[in-house]
């Protein structure tokens, strides 16, 4: 399996996995929008034997001396089999690429398996937003994770 840049004709899949992840936060017509901006970069994993099927995908900003991922998910019928983790590898290896200094990004502190494949990735918690996610009639925390960038210019 591997990953690949974020295209146009990717976006609906992507606003597809948007509902069933996290209630539909980016469109199609939000991602058409987000691919002509210079600082965003996207990428997916796609099904091997079906491209139009997406499983994973990362949606980051990435600027001259740091990247923000601003939404990162899987297909929750795949979940657990390593797409995400390629996912984000894949915009972890761009982003050195760009020679960014730090990569951050927010979980659900209730997302374990999430904030494991961070940590594994490299990012370590550098602070808490206190109920940052509305769930019906409870809050969660918002959970700041940072990875420092090795291969960036001093």
């Amino acid at each position: 399996m591997t990953a690949r840049q974020l295209t146009l004709d990717d976006c609906q899949a992507v606003a597809d996995l948007e509902i069933q992840l996290f209630d539909g936060r980016f469109d199609a017509a939000d991602l058409h929008a987000l691919l002509g901006k210079p600082a965003f970069y996207g990428a997916v994993v796609q099904a091997a034997d079906r491209p139009t099927i997406i499983y994973a995908y990362c949606l980051a900003y990435i600027t001259s001396m740091q990247a923000d991922i601003i939404a990162i998910g899987t297909d929750k019928t795949q979940q657990g089999q390593g797409f995400g983790r390629v996912v984000l590898q894949y915009v972890i290896a761009f982003a050195e690429q760009q020679n960014v200094a730090e990569i951050t990004l927010e979980v659900a502190a209730d997302n374990l398996p999430a904030r494991h494949l961070y940590e594994t990735c490299g990012f370590s918690v550098s602070g808490v937003r206190k109920n940052y996610y509305q769930r019906g009639e409870n809050r969660c925390d918002a959970v700041i994770m940072v990875r420092r960038c090795d291969s960036a210019f001093p």
